[in-house]
């Protein structure tokens, strides 16, 4: 098993699905969430994660590459991470070429996630049943990366001329960029584990209890450690280890009463946009109103003043054995100025707190 102490320093992320937000135009959204990446540039944050959806409020932005491509001049130091594209939806040489631009545009600040997608009523919009989506992944994905790797798209399946199209925009990170995998599914992280991704365990609210994240940290870093030994990772940075963590909704005010009275009447309206679909299409998955103060107790929703988020954190990092932490700052009906004062705490408090906490 790779040791505790080998995996690196907490590293701190952003997650945003750039949800709908009430009373805000979209191009007000847009506005907004850019002043709070810009924020997020200017230190204690190393990536901002941006997920893809489709035909729902949960994501108004269907394409990542469109708004990382506006980030990426608005920003200059922090790593810019769509997670995921949904590879499925895409002809794989157009999503190839998006990826080089971005990598471009960029300059090297590109992480990519890649998935399979979460929602097989999403994946239906594309004529997609969830067997044709894992297919079209395991078709389209080694094409993607192999096209990354040698300046040259080789199409599955192929023949004359569009069989190969060399690519006049390249990647330009080498080999290629850092992937990330997103998943819930511990069945998977085995194969995450042999082969480097980075990954994020769990869903935010819908994440599983600290012991468990712990055991799947286990299981990803002991065939991490084991699959480096025999040089059969493919999608880490050479010389360091993958990432593991975890997701969770932050708010960081003043003190726990402020906090509480910001995230909850938020929670209840990003909590309508995340089970759109699925109350739409007549689904069981999510059913009644959430429990926000369960959810709090359970560390599945951390909130609260900056000392009680980098105690939260902490014991997430100390039970769960993670060595990523991604907030999402932004949801609901949460106001850009309530965003960016959370952002700040937890940047300037909650960070330096953790992390003087740490080995102990």
């Amino acid at each position: 098993m790779w040791p505790q102490h080998d995996r690196g320093e907490l590293e701190f992320g952003l997650f945003d699905w750039i949800d709908a937000v009430p009373g805000r135009s979209t191009a007000e959204v847009y506005d907004e969430r850019l002043r709070v990446l810009a924020e997020a540039d200017q230190d204690g944050f190393s990536t901002y994660h941006l997920a893809e959806h489709h035909g729902t409020p949960l994501g108004l932005s269907p394409s990542p590459a469109v708004f990382l491509a506006a980030a990426a001049r608005e920003t200059e130091r922090i790593r810019l991470a769509p997670t995921t594209f949904i590879v499925p939806l895409y002809d794989p040489l157009r999503l190839v070429q998006e990826i080089c631009m971005l990598d471009q545009l960029s300059h090297g600040r590109l992480d990519i996630g890649v998935g399979k997608g979460s929602s097989p009523i999403e994946a239906a919009m594309y004529g997609l049943t969830p067997p044709e989506t894992a297919e079209r992944f395991e078709t389209l994905f080694p094409a993607i990366v192999g096209a990354l790797e040698t300046g040259v798209f080789r199409r599955p399946g192929a023949e004359g001329a569009a069989a190969e199209i060399p690519l006049h925009v390249p990647v330009l990170q080498r080999p290629h960029p850092p992937f990330w995998y997103p998943t819930s599914n511990a069945a998977s992280i085995p194969r995450l584990g042999d082969e480097g991704y980075n990954v994020l365990f769990g869903f935010g609210f819908a994440s599983p209890p600290l012991e468990v994240v712990r055991e799947q940290s286990r299981v990803f870093f002991e065939h991490f450690s084991r699959s480096a030994a025999e040089g059969g990772v493919r999608y880490s940075l050479p010389g360091s280890p993958p990432r593991f963590g975890m997701l969770r909704h932050v708010v960081v005010a003043e003190s726990d009463e402020a906090a509480v009275a910001l995230a909850r009447p938020a929670f209840d309206a990003h909590y309508e946009s995340f089970t759109h679909l699925w109350r739409v299409h007549g689904s069981d998955r999510f059913t009644g109103p959430p429990d926000f103060d369960a959810l709090v107790s359970e560390s599945k929703v951390f909130v609260g003043s900056p000392e009680t988020v980098a105690a939260q954190v902490a014991r997430a990092r100390d039970i769960g054995e993670i060595n990523y932490f991604a907030g999402a700052f932004a949801w609901g009906s949460l106001d850009v100025e309530s965003v960016l004062t959370s952002v700040r705490l937890f940047r300037d408090e909650v960070v330096p707190a953790v992390r003087s906490t740490a080995g102990r």
